[in-house]
């Protein structure tokens, strides 16, 4: 995931309540069972398991700036 830093990326992502979703989202900071990221789809920055990474895709095209964006918890 340490490779994604910083990159526009699509995931699809299998959630807790086991619901399969694809989201494009911008890597932030990467640990090791955890990654925080902009989602593009939900406008706010979220937390994501690694372990529920189903496949993951570099963006061929730039997202919106995401400058100024407010980290929610």
């Amino acid at each position: 995931m340490h490779e994604y830093i910083g990159k526009d990326v699509q995931l699809i992502y299998n959630d807790s309540k086991k619901n399969i979703t694809i989201r494009d989202i911008r890597v932030l900071v990467a640990g090791n069972k955890r990654f925080m990221a902009y989602c593009y789809k939900a406008k706010e920055v979220r937390s994501f398991l690694k372990s529920g990474i189903v496949d993951i895709e570099k963006l061929r095209y730039k997202q919106e700036n995401t400058e100024g964006v407010k980290v929610c918890e």
